[in-house]
């Protein structure tokens, strides 16, 4: 438990609390028991190493079943939020790990897929361990995926739109950004940016093997 003079947490961050807290034990077990992903390694066989885990370890946010709904005036058409952050490997077995970055809305309902980096083909097996991105999207959002990356500083942009090509309303957004990789730690980060008619900025704490996390957001 945090002392009592410690800031308070952002909802969307006492959200995930919360949620984390009730999943209990039954979560973990089933956390430690889940089959482990092969990111970029020869062998389909290798395991994760899940002992040092940072974020939450089921899901990254309050995401909901209710399907998104687009409603209100529209972003403007050249709209756009660019999310840069880093990835350094901490140790261990240092494989390419896989990455998605995604957008949720404020009341915790998928919306779109940014970034997949995965091993397509028989890697395709272990995307459900990108079980933060798994719970929000239902894992079948891979129309942006693409090779998995080295350590290294990257650039990716959202262009403002839901999965189905539309442009979203304005108001509040959570990217987030989940990291796993073969031998190493496995990370959640998020951070929530207002897309409306101004230009507006936001940074995440780092967390595990993912750092530098900004995101800026232009109309």
């Amino acid at each position: 438990m945090e002392p009592d003079d410690s800031p308070r947490l952002p909802l969307f961050e006492r959200a995930i609390s919360r949620r984390t807290m009730l999943l209990g034990s039954a979560a973990l077990g089933a956390v430690l028991a889940a089959p482990a992903l092969a990111c970029g390694g020869s062998g389909d066989k290798a395991k994760f190493d899940t002992t040092t885990t940072t974020g939450p370890s089921t899901t990254a946010g309050p995401t909901t079943t209710a399907p998104f709904v687009n409603d209100g005036p529209t972003l403007p058409a050249d709209a756009a939020a660019t999310i840069d952050f880093t990835y350094a490997a901490s140790g261990g077995m240092v494989k390419n790990p896989y990455i998605a970055v995604w957008i949720q809305d404020a009341m915790g309902r998928y919306v779109d897929t940014v970034s997949l980096w995965y091993q397509k083909g028989k890697g395709d097996r272990w995307l459900p361990d990108m079980r933060a991105w798994t719970s929000a999207s239902g894992g079948r959002d891979t129309s942006m995926s693409s090779a998995t990356r080295t350590a290294g500083s990257y650039s990716v942009v959202w262009d403002g739109k839901d999965a189905a090509g539309n442009k979203v309303a304005a108001g509040e957004y959570v990217v987030y950004i989940e990291c796993a990789r073969e031998k190493g730690p496995y990370s959640v980060t998020s951070v929530p940016i207002r897309c409306a008619s101004a230009p507006t900025s936001a940074t995440a704490p780092d967390k595990g093997e993912i750092s530098r996390v900004a995101v800026a957001y232009t109309p």
